[in-house]
């Protein structure tokens, strides 16, 4: 998959980045931080386009529990895998300065 990449340059949440739901491995992240901000990636596997049981994108449950500790309240650079795909994921911004995320999915190829 080509990467995705989401900045936000003042606190807020990024928008949700959707991810390929067939990907059969991990999902590869790196954050990059300015200024004084601070940042948490938090992922769904809630999905708002489910045919059968949709979940509205302001029901969506966010998690963390799989990311790094730095990748949680983090104020550095990082980068990581999930251990798997979620259907989406986001970055929060706290503070100023500038916060970019950039998330690529193995084994996934563009159209």
């Amino acid at each position: 998959m080509r990467p995705i990449r989401t900045s936000l340059v003042a606190a807020g949440v990024s928008p949700p980045i959707s991810l390929d739901p067939w990907a059969d491995a991990q999902c590869a992240v790196m954050v990059e931080v300015s200024g004084g901000a601070g940042f948490t990636v938090a992922y769904s596997f809630d999905d708002p386009n489910d045919l059968v049981n949709p979940v509205p994108f302001g029901s969506m449950i966010w998690d963390s529990s799989l990311c790094p500790g730095g990748a949680v309240a983090g104020t550095a650079n990082i980068s990581f895998a999930l251990p798997v795909s979620p259907l989406y994921i986001r970055i929060t911004q706290t503070g100023a300065g500038a916060v970019t995320m950039v998330v690529t999915q193995y084994n996934v190829v563009n159209a």
